[in-house]
């Protein structure tokens, strides 16, 4: 009878166990598998490195659909200000940023630096001028020279070269502008439309046709920081926070790096 009550005992707490397990199993939040579709405003220089990175996204989360939408710095600060539908942004220009941020338009606990660029002198794959250096854009051997204006990030950063160079009025008035995006300064490169461009590394190993000649010196412009956040507006700022944290880990890193960008040191400032 003892044997008998204690094993009636143990059955009803096994049974017992098994039903809090069962309960705590379904209050637990799991993991979505709900399909979404999130929105990705980016500069154009991050475009082969978030391509190849949403397929390495995909792989862990087979339900993120990710549109991007690449454009220039200010472009973009200005689609975002008219409210549209973004979720992600993620731009070369601090000060895009920073503008961003001060209207309220970020959700500025978000805000990660991902990695660092450089500036880099470009001229047609087949070019035989001797150019070795950024002081050469002054030469008379080069009578145009593609660059962006300040409404691009590339823009701000070659003004900010050129002028601690001492070479800024000289060069500026060889320019064939830029406005809309980085792109327009690489095409007037590859179609000889400019002797030479100025352009983010990354943005430059996107194209066959041109060579890198030369990179900006360090301390000629405040390091490059490419940033990305969620936006206030965001209509899935859990799903867009996941992927912001994939895009700052281990993982991404290498993948950013094999298209041009540099790890950021530790201190960096946001």
């Amino acid at each position: 009878m003892t044997k008998t009550l204690h094993f009636l005992r143990f059955l009803t707490l096994l049974i017992f166990t098994a039903i809090c397990c069962i309960w705590l199993a379904s209050c637990t939040p799991q993991p979505s598998s709900e399909a979404v579709s999130l929105n990705f405003a980016s500069g154009p220089q991050a475009r082969e490195a978030l391509a190849e990175l949403a397929k390495e996204y995909r792989q862990e989360k087979p339900n993120i659909t990710i549109n991007y939408t690449f454009s220039g710095a200010t472009a973009l600060q200005e689609r975002i200000e008219k409210k549209e539908p973004f979720d992600i942004i993620l731009l070369s220009s601090k000060k895009s940023m920073d503008e961003l941020d001060k209207k309220g338009l970020l959700l500025s606990e978000t805000r990660t630096n991902l990695v660092g660029a450089q500036m880099v002198l470009v001229v047609p794959a087949d070019s035989d001028l001797a150019i070795a250096d950024f002081k050469d854009l002054t030469s008379d051997r080069l009578k145009t020279v593609a660059m962006g204006t300040e409404r691009l990030g590339a823009g701000q950063y070659t003004k900010e070269i050129l002028s601690n160079l001492g070479i800024w009025s000289q060069v500026q008035s060889k320019a064939v502008w830029a406005n809309v995006e980085v792109r327009e300064i690489l095409k007037a490169v590859e179609t000889k439309e400019a002797d030479a461009g100025i352009v983010f590394l990354p943005e430059a190993k996107l194209s066959q046709k041109v060579k890198v000649v030369a990179i900006a010196p360090s301390n000629s412009y405040t390091p490059i920081i490419t940033r990305a956040a969620v936006l206030k507006n965001s209509q899935h700022p859990l799903a867009a926070k996941e992927l912001l944290k994939f895009l700052a880990s281990d993982k991404a890193l290498p993948i950013f790096k094999k298209h041009g960008f540099i790890a950021l040191p530790s201190s960096s400032a946001s």
